[in-house]
Parts: C-alpha cells; structure tokens; sequence
C-alpha cells in the first residue's frame, strides 16, 4: 500500500463520518421539530375541544350546572341526528356509559364526559345502518329487541350456519343484556355491537383452546 493511497483512504473515512454526523444531526433536527409540531398540534386541538364543549354547555346546559342532564343531552343527540330524534333506549346508553367516564356515576354528562358522548354517539350513528339490518332480519316478532331464539338464528349466522349451544347462546345474553341499561330479556338495538363483540371474543377463546389441546 503507497502512502497516497492510505491518505486517500483515511480522507474517505473522514468523509464518511462527517457525512454521518451531518445526516445524524439532521434526523436530530427532524424528530425535534416533529416533536415540536405534533406538541402545538395537540394544544391546538384541546383548545378547539375545550370551545366545542363550551359552546356545547353554552347551547344545551339550560339549567346552568356545568353538565348535561338526560333531557339536555336528548336535545344535543337529536341536533347531531340532524334533527332526528333519539329513542328513550339510545339516551339512556349514552349517558350510561359516558358517565362512566370519570369514575364517579351520576346520571350526567359533566364537562370532561362529553368528548366521550359525543364518540359514542358518532360511533352508534355510523353503525345504525348495520344495526337496522340485523334487526330487520332477524326481529320477527318487531318487539325491537333480539330474544333467545332470535339471538341464537343470529349466532348460527354468524358462526358459518353451526348452531351454538343453548348455554353459549344463554351466555352472551347474560353478558350483554343490561349492560348499561335495565335487562329487558333480550339484545336491543344498542346492545347488539357489544353482543356481537362477546361472541367472537368467545369463538376466538374456543379456537384457542382448541390450538392449545391439538399442540
């Protein structure tokens, strides 16, 4: 090896590690000003929330308590349905289970529980159609909720047409019936996303077991 060559090899060297310094610094530099961006993103966004919810209470808290009562929050509901409005059973869900939300229930959406209202009831708006179907199909009787045999024509369903077990069928309406709300002996129209959940969740335990037994 010729003394140019081992300069130009060390220069090589050097170059490269200032290329990586420089190429380190700038991915320094991004993630700092990512971080920056997302940190006055969020306080953006808390302070578009905090005036919602001010102007929410603002508009719907007429009896001027800083929280939405069941009737105050039926009028918000019905404004976001554009005016359709919401049944006694779809009230009393959302204001159920938002007022959960801070651990401390008292049949009422405070300041800090209306976020959670308000993603509930998107949530329930968006699945309303699905909803519907279901029920159109599997509600015979139009008693507007899903009762054991109903429920179970609805599992059967969902479960590639093999009929579940009485006892399994029993299970998810244990669990789902007046989760929120008071029991009524069967699956209303709020209740049926989370009956659903229940019965997958059950399936896929089972499909587990069944691994774990064949291993």
């Amino acid at each position: 090896t010729t003394p140019s060559s081992t300069m130009a090899h060390v220069a090589a060297v050097h170059a490269g590690l200032r290329a990586a310094r420089k190429n380190h610094a700038s991915q320094q530099r991004k993630e700092f000003y990512d971080q920056q961006k997302n940190f006055w993103d969020n306080i953006q966004k808390q302070a578009e929330m905090n005036q919602m919810i001010n102007d929410i209470l603002r508009k719907y808290d007429v009896t001027h308590n800083k929280a939405l009562n069941k009737d105050e929050l039926a009028s918000l509901l019905q404004d976001l349905s554009k005016g359709e409005k919401p049944t006694e059973e779809e009230v009393l869900w959302v204001l159920r289970t938002a007022d959960r939300e801070d651990n401390s229930i008292n049949d009422m959406i405070n300041r800090d529980e209306i976020p959670a209202a308000l993603d509930l009831w998107n949530s329930y708006e968006k699945a309303k159609p699905f909803i519907n179907k279901m029920f159109d199909k599997y509600d015979t009787n139009h008693s507007n909720k899903l009762e054991f045999g109903q429920l179970k024509r609805m599992l059967t369903d969902l479960n590639d047409g093999h009929e579940p077990h009485d006892e399994e069928v029993k299970m998810v309406l244990d669990m789902a019936d007046g989760e929120v709300a008071q029991k009524t002996g069967g699956i209303n129209r709020t209740e049926l996303q989370g009956a659903m959940t229940i019965w997958y969740m059950h399936v896929d335990e089972q499909a587990s077991k069944s691994k774990c037994c064949v291993q």
